[in-house]
């Protein structure tokens, strides 16, 4: 990146393995105010009625909550994307972009749910010559994450098999022992070399 353009990183990977507290702790090493935001700001922007929850009837064109056949004894739970969700998501991405223009760094956390939409963040992204970061944590550890959050149990295993899916990462890191300052320090060390 050259002395003009806003440092950027995208961490990706499942629910529940850590992205935003790992976003939160590179916020605290970094020079600059680096702006945390991601798959879930865009979701706290969705209707209820276009979003995955019960009241969500235009889920189908928004974002659904699928149940999938459990995998080797344990649930799975995806979430999909109708046309709005993906023209939700696609106009997301070009906000971020927006920041980024406006010479705003920034920490993306997030969760890619489909080919299209990691295609459409790479699109989008390229100019900016991001950090791509994957963020990995084991099975054990992110059911337990998940069922402490109270969150829909087998959303973090499906994003452990799909999250990951055609990318290619500077860094990656395991946070199922390391420690979200630690892991942090490899970011920003990353990011400065």
């Amino acid at each position: 990146m050259t002395a003009s353009t806003p440092p950027v990183v995208m961490l990706n990977g499942a629910s529940c393995a850590g992205k935003t507290t790992l976003g939160r702790a590179l916020q605290n090493l970094t020079g600059e105010p680096m702006m945390l935001l991601g798959l879930d700001t865009c979701f706290t922007m969705v209707p209820d009625r276009w979003a995955g929850g019960p009241e969500g009837q235009m889920r189908h064109l928004g974002f659904a909550y699928d149940r999938l056949p459990d995998d080797d004894g344990h649930p799975m739970l995806r979430i999909t994307h109708g046309d709005i969700g993906t023209r939700m998501l696609t106009g997301f991405h070009r906000a971020v972009t927006a920041l980024l223009a406006a010479g705003n760094p920034v920490i993306i956390d997030e969760m890619l749910l489909s080919d299209h939409i990691r295609d459409d963040w790479l699109h989008v992204l390229t100019p900016w010559r991001p950090l791509y970061v994957g963020v990995y944590c084991d099975d054990t550890e992110l059911a337990r994450r998940e069922h402490a959050r109270g969150n829909r149990p087998g959303l973090a295993r499906w994003s452990a098999r799909h999250a990951h899916h055609g990318m290619t990462y500077h860094l990656s890191v395991d946070t199922t022992t390391t420690d979200p300052a630690t892991a942090a320090a490899r970011i920003a060390a990353a990011l400065t070399g």
